[in-house]
């Protein structure tokens, strides 16, 4: 920058991240990232109620075949469930990174970089988003702090980091296709590189990938028993004119399920 340039937005500023989505021009951020207590974003989601509705249609989720819910069993919660969850069985998990309990993961480059992205489970809970905000590279970032936003209609969720280091480069390419993020997490998805700094290279508890298949089904063993305590849940079946309940979101409600992948997205 030459003695004549300028910015409007200094470089230590906490940018909201619907200015780093793209959706607003200027707007810092006063809630340290607490995105579900913010009146601004509540606002935002309001005025752009399509936005998960337009990511969807760009590609489909990580584990496409969500089962269709038939009409003979919508009147029993427990196998509404167990239909539910049974595709989170079954995901694969790539060999060759290492995992955390917050539903991310890292691999291991050959120059000594890592790369850090979602795993699939989270991938299929959090499907559809609307939009995804990044910090911006290079930065200097600590343990736990927030590096990525991922945008759905009713909430904004923060994706924490698993070891400190220097962020060398953001995946640009979620700011036009968000939904690669859902689509492809372990590959097109990425999110972010990262130099870890510290004697060790993976400082906090992680998981191999056998290990973490079994960190997930005590996850969807958990799901499973607070889904089948919500019997108000099943409501009006298709037999009485009701709506067909599709989708673990549509079972327990917008609110639960955010809090569900707040959790999901914390180490637990």
């Amino acid at each position: 920058m030459n003695a004549n340039s300028h910015t409007i937005i200094p470089d230590n500023e906490s940018h909201c991240v619907w200015m780093d989505a793209g959706l607003v021009n200027y707007k810092l951020c006063n809630c340290r990232f607490e995105c579900e207590t913010c009146p601004f974003d509540k606002v935002m989601r309001d005025q752009h109620q399509t936005f998960a509705e337009q990511a969807a249609m760009q590609s489909g989720p990580f584990f496409p075949d969500r089962l269709p819910v038939s009409a003979v069993n919508e009147g029993d919660a427990s196998v509404l469930v167990d239909r539910f969850l049974a595709p989170l069985l079954s995901l694969e998990l790539p060999q060759d990174r290492i995992y955390f309990s917050n539903h991310t993961w890292m691999h291991s480059k050959h120059d000594g970089m890592f790369i850090m992205g979602i795993d699939g489970f989270l991938a299929q809970m959090i499907y559809p988003i609307a939009g995804v905000a990044t910090i911006h590279a290079p930065a200097h970032i600590g343990r736990g702090e927030p590096y990525a936003w991922l945008i759905r209609d009713s909430a904004t969720f923060a994706v924490h980091n698993n070891e400190k280091g220097i962020v060398s480069r953001m995946n640009v390419r979620l700011i036009d296709q968000p939904s690669l993020v859902t689509s492809d997490p372990y590959g097109e998805g990425w999110l972010m590189n990262i130099a870890c700094s510290g004697k060790s290279s993976v400082n906090l508890k992680f998981y191999s990938a056998d290990e973490f298949k079994d960190f997930i089904r005590q996850e969807v063993d958990d799901l499973a028993y607070e889904l089948k305590k919500n019997r108000r849940c099943v409501g009006t079946t298709m037999f009485d004119g009701g709506t067909r309940i599709e989708n673990i979101e549509k079972f327990i409600g917008e609110k639960r399920y955010n809090k569900f992948l707040s959790r999901l997205l914390s180490p637990h």
